[in-house]
């Protein structure tokens, strides 16, 4: 018989499966490609931390990363926030060799896309993933 999910393996089970349809809803995108994809922030289960790399994605190559909030909703199940940080690849790039603070919180994260493309390699090796 197998035993109940706690309360938490429910909750990050709820969180892959949104984080999942994001990226399967992202990725299909032709006007700005996702290049690549990393959950970050894994030591705060209520909310979703998820960078976006976008190819194509406005804004000058040294802008900071754009970070915005999402409560839950019917089209998004999640227990708390979703923050997003949406980036083109340069944009990346620039934060990594400024410090940004956002980037550094990269480096704990986890890949959960990446478009197979040498620039998804560099972005992963430059982050340390």
């Amino acid at each position: 018989m197998a035993s109940a999910m706690s309360l938490e393996e429910r909750i990050r089970e709820m969180h892959e499966g949104a984080v999942r349809e994001l990226i399967a809803a992202h990725k299909s995108r032709n006007d700005e490609p996702l290049v690549l994809a990393v959950r970050y922030g894994l030591e705060q289960p209520q909310d979703i931390h998820l960078l976006e790399v976008l190819d194509g994605f406005p804004g000058g190559d040294d802008d900071e990363l754009l970070v915005t909030s999402f409560e839950s909703s019917a089209r998004l199940r999640i227990v708390g926030e979703l923050y997003l940080a949406l980036c083109s690849p340069a944009q990346l790039k620039a934060a990594i060799s400024r410090g940004d603070a956002e980037t550094q919180k990269l480096r704990g994260g986890e890949v959960v896309y990446d478009d197979g493309s040498e620039l998804a390699k560099d972005l992963k090796k430059a982050l340390g993933l």
